[in-house]
């Protein structure tokens, strides 16, 4: 089995140097999998080394450069090493463009530094190695949570962690794994129009906006000049303040202004049905997250409009 690792930095390729943590080069968990499994051949490249927690409009392209240009087809899987910190948005982005590239893609984060005996990332690396061996078509992040079972959650519905170590998706895990795979549920796969390819590769830019609701919120210090979109997230109850929402909306003019997520068959509240009423639209079933990274590549081309990218399911 031959399989391609792309380390990007993030935690899992990090150290502690006394004082803070910080990436160092090399990839030492593929090498550490490598040394014990001889059965398996790794090829690791590393396009990017960064900390998650900065990764740039210019990093997201240079991450799918990398992906397009790696002829993943010669390999039997693809494991990206990533930073935790930004997990849900990476994984986003990797399984929106890469989740149907005909091999299996698996993102592999770290909850501590690999020197660290309690750190899962060795774990979830080889969770990612038998996800393969399987054929487990699309992307995915396996990932052990503090309750010591390994989820897999398909990478474009994995929600972003809090102050916990912990990772959670917006319909729940796709499966767990404990020697074999055990789904709980079919996966949730969002997809994106083909419009990108070694030729056409995405254009990332600073182009979107994303708000996120909270009380008191004030919409006229929302500065919009050089947006193309707006992404307005929304309490659980998929509802918000709609204060001043809707002359926001109004302000917005041509910029369109999404809201994620609603869920199928489920009672709007009237400060939501005001809002899509003064013109914002309405995202269903999909992950903040993922929304977020959807509309980013709905502007990093100019092959389809933005909304008709953002509406198609494949």
């Amino acid at each position: 089995m031959k399989i391609l690792v792309i380390a990007t930095g993030g935690t899992i390729g990090s150290a502690f140097d006394g004082s803070s943590i910080d990436v160092k080069s090399g990839c030492e968990v593929a090498e550490r999998y490598a040394n014990e499994h001889e059965n398996v051949e790794i090829e690791v490249i590393d396009p990017l080394n960064i900390l998650s927690e900065s990764i740039t409009a210019d990093d997201f392209n240079t991450l799918a450069a990398a992906i397009y240009n790696s002829d993943s087809e010669k390999y039997d899987g693809v494991i990206l090493t990533v930073g935790s910190d930004n997990l849900a948005y990476i994984a986003s982005f990797v399984g929106l463009l890469f989740g149907k590239c005909g091999v299996p893609v698996c993102l592999v984060a770290s909850d501590k530094v690999l020197s660290d005996p309690n750190a899962n990332g060795y774990d979830n690396f080889c969770c990612a190695v038998e996800l393969i061996r399987q054929g487990l078509s699309g992307a995915w992040v396996p990932y052990r949570n503090s309750d010591g079972v390994m989820y897999v959650h398909s990478a474009t519905d994995i929600r972003q962690a809090d102050l916990s170590d912990d990772f959670y998706s917006f319909h729940g895990a796709y499966a767990v794994w404990d020697g074999e795979l055990r789904p709980l549920r079919e996966a949730v796969i969002q997809m994106i129009p083909r419009v990108f390819d070694k030729v056409h590769l995405p254009v990332i830019s600073y182009d979107v906006l994303m708000i996120h609701p909270y009380p008191l919120q004030d919409y006229s210090r929302v500065w919009t000049e050089g947006v193309r979109a707006v992404l307005h997230t929304l309490y659980h109850s998929s509802t918000l303040d709609n204060e001043g929402v809707c002359e926001f909306i109004k302000r917005c003019g041509d910029v369109p202004v999404y809201l994620a997520s609603f869920r199928s068959g489920r009672s709007l509240y009237r400060t939501a049905v005001d809002a899509i009423g003064a013109g914002a639209i309405p995202l269903y079933n999909v992950s903040p997250e993922c929304a977020y990274m959807k509309l980013l590549l709905a502007c990093a081309q100019d092959r389809v409009g933005v909304r008709e990218f953002m509406e198609y399911k494949g």
